[in-house]
């Protein structure tokens, strides 16, 4: 089975049952967008042209669901049928999308999954792969904010009874509260949104917390007063442990409602191409590098984002990321591209050029994506971008030349080049899914 051979029905935006009828519409539709005079390639117009010669005679087609997406036979010339004409006039522009007149969404590559509901809550769109055969490794667990909150009090309580174990004796133990009381009174105050707004009530307990400890300290002779010290740090500690313990329980119960436990029960989300309605060439291309990346899942804890806009600065353009790949520590953004075969090399500024010379798409704008996303996922999380080049021409694909070494943390092949790179990168880091990564990712996902 050859991987860079497309899926015709994904390429024509059709079910494998549809009928003769609506594979002509969809052919009609696709040869409009993808026409050359119509922002499309010559390539791409070869394609669709000979996956419709494929499905539109009964005997090729079925030969062609039997040996799966390998190249199918040559369809018979016994009976010649006049190919449906598109219009006379290639209109320049995006077309519809394929499959809009069948009433309901088509999804892209994988989409043989369950059809289950998706997770409850602002989560991703319905799975697109089945689920793993065991559970994965998560960071954070699910409710480990209220053991955390626990340890924190824990941790007080210990140290508030050294410092009444030790108080001295020449100072009367109600000053105990100057100490005791803006510990109990920070959390308190955290809990309420009109009282953690007023800085004067910080400062007030942390003033009075600061009166007792001098307080205590000034009374204290000898080696125990350092002990004293020790221990007055401690409970200020555990003081502001559980005056953020509030805003760590309201964060740990958001993101266990965006990532729920049934959303990791499947590796890979969204659909590919979902977004790019306007843009039929560009979401073929999505839906075929999908269906190479998709391999990945079968690692340990890797998962799979489709379709997503990176977070764009004020003034510049929006950076459209076919797919992001992460696994514990690591993430790999994925833009995908179809190209004519020619040797690539990178600029300085982190565009591609061929032959040396720049070409229109060449800037696709995967430094500045891999820049800003690097800004709302965990700083501990290495970000790099990757560059997947579908061939123009699948018979001159072994002719294009990819730059050797990577620059920085960018890296531009063919898409079997570029999984095998991801893979080995990803191979590195531990087998675990951070929910705080795909928490990031939420508000900047695509719809369909």
């Amino acid at each position: 089975m050859r991987s860079d051979q497309p899926d015709y029905y994904e390429l024509l935006g059709v079910e494998r049952t549809a009928t003769p009828e609506e594979i002509t519409r969809a052919y009609r539709r696709a040869m409009r967008a993808v026409h050359p005079d119509a922002s499309g390639t010559s390539g791409l117009f070869r394609l669709v042209k000979t996956a419709y010669d494929t499905l539109k005679d009964p005997a090729s087609r079925a030969a062609y669901d039997a040996r799966g997406r390998t190249d199918p036979p040559e369809p018979p010339r016994s009976r010649p049928e006049p190919d449906p004409a598109p219009d006379p006039e290639p209109r320049p522009g995006p077309g519809p999308r394929p499959g809009a007149e069948s009433g309901g969404r088509r999804e892209g590559a994988g989409s043989g999954g369950p059809s289950g509901t998706p997770p409850p809550g602002p989560s991703f769109t319905k799975p697109q792969a089945p689920p793993p055969g065991s559970a994965p490794r998560v960071r954070p667990r699910f409710g480990s904010h209220w053991y955390r909150v626990a340890a924190v009090a824990a941790w007080t309580v210990v140290f508030l009874v050294a410092v009444f174990a030790l108080w001295p004796a020449g100072l009367p133990l109600g000053f105990l509260l100057l100490v005791a009381f803006p510990v109990v009174a920070m959390p308190l105050i955290a809990l309420e949104p009109t009282l953690r707004s007023l800085s004067w009530l910080w400062a007030v307990c942390v003033l009075t917390f600061a009166g007792g400890a001098v307080l205590a300290a000034a009374e204290t002779k000898g080696g125990a007063f350092w002990t004293l010290c020790g221990v007055l740090l401690g409970l200020a500690m555990g003081g502001a442990g559980l005056a953020a313990a509030p805003h760590l329980v309201r964060k740990g119960r958001e993101l266990d409602r965006l990532i729920a436990p049934e959303s990791l029960d499947y590796q890979i989300f969204n659909v590919p191409g979902a977004g790019l309605d306007h843009d039929l060439s560009r979401q073929v291309v999505a839906r075929e590098s999908a269906a190479g990346l998709e391999r990945l899942a079968r690692l340990d804890g890797v998962r799979i984002v489709h379709a997503l806009t990176a977070p764009r600065p004020s003034g510049q353009a929006v950076h459209y990321v076919e797919h992001v790949v992460l696994r514990g520590d690591r993430l790999a953004v994925v833009m995908a591209r179809r190209w004519p075969a020619g040797a690539y090399a990178w600029t300085g500024k982190g565009a591609l050029t061929a032959i040396g010379r720049p070409f229109p798409g060449g800037d696709t704008g995967i430094g500045a994506a891999v820049k800003e996303i690097r800004k709302v996922v965990p700083r501990r999380v290495r970000v790099r971008g990757f560059v997947a080049v579908l061939p123009d021409d699948p018979v001159r694909s072994s002719q294009a030349r990819f730059p050797e070494p990577e620059y920085g943390d960018l890296l531009a092949g063919s898409l079997e080049q570029v999984s095998e790179r991801i893979a080995a990168w990803l191979g590195e880091s531990d087998p675990v899914v951070d929910r705080r990564v795909l928490a990031a990712l939420l508000p900047h996902l695509r719809r369909p």
